[in-house]
């Protein structure tokens, strides 16, 4: 799993550096900036776009509730942290993943990053075990391939057909390394995960986890493939920003 990136929001220098000192035991952590006040903290959130948010209650500018309210279409982990207990069920109201009470003992801290990082965990299994399970039937006009989605690798589309790249894995199983078919690549996206496959250019259907690594070549975002290194697949400027996302959160 990737660093996550943490933003932290208090009012008071002490109570910042207190939970810095925790997180950055964590290596799966990392801090990415502070804020002391609830207007600063909206303009870091929706320009950094961070993993988890650790925030205050009572600020100037803005409330702690008002900053949760006026980030609500931003995808992150909020945490409050607040010297007030009457605050709790107004907290979990916004769907906080946790509450933490000032001054907050290191131990709570690590509980309530060790909570995350384990919600996390398991969000990536329960993707992973949907991807599993699913299988498609693919025709190719002659005969009909019945294969897991975690065993192709990425689908392409050339001139009037589609070519179904299968992994090292599905090659062994179906004696081929790809499979031609008349099925479009808007079937295909309609039948395949969300979560597991991404359209990265119009001619290119891949399959999430099997990205090897990605880096720009002559300006243009490339995607280079487990086991096929030798083929790097471009990524369309639509796309760009999703495909990041992802990296992040993955």
């Amino acid at each position: 799993m990737l660093q996550q990136s943490v933003i932290i929001v208090d009012d008071e220098p002490s109570a910042r550096r207190g939970l810095c000192e925790v997180i950055q035991e964590f290596d799966s952590l990392k801090i990415i900036a502070e804020a002391g006040d609830g207007k600063s903290a909206v303009e870091l959130i929706r320009s950094l776009n961070p993993d988890i948010v650790f925030l205050d209650i009572e600020m100037p500018e803005m409330s702690g509730f008002e900053v949760a309210k006026a980030t609500t279409d931003m995808d992150y982990h909020l945490v409050f942290a607040t010297a007030y207990e009457h605050y709790a069920l107004t907290a979990f109201e916004t769907q906080a993943i946790d509450y933490l009470l000032k001054p907050a003992r290191p131990g709570r801290i690590k509980q309530c990053i060790d909570k995350i990082l384990q919600q996390q965990k398991q969000a990536l299994k329960n993707t992973e075990s949907t991807h599993q399970n699913l299988s498609l039937l693919v025709d190719d006009g002659h005969k009909q391939f019945l294969i897991d989605a975690k065993d192709m690798a990425y689908i392409e589309a050339v001139g009037r057909y589609r070519r179904v790249h299968l992994t090292a894995i599905g090659e062994e199983i179906h004696a081929r390394d790809t499979i031609i078919t008349s099925t479009t690549l808007d079937e295909f996206s309609q039948q395949l995960s969300a979560s597991d496959f991404m359209r990265i250019h119009r001619s290119f259907l891949i399959n999430l986890a099997e990205i090897g690594t990605i880096q720009t070549l002559d300006r243009q975002l490339m995607v280079m493939l487990k086991g096929f290194s030798e083929r790097p697949l471009t990524v369309s400027r639509t796309q760009v920003s999703a495909l990041k996302q992802y990296v992040k959160k993955s």
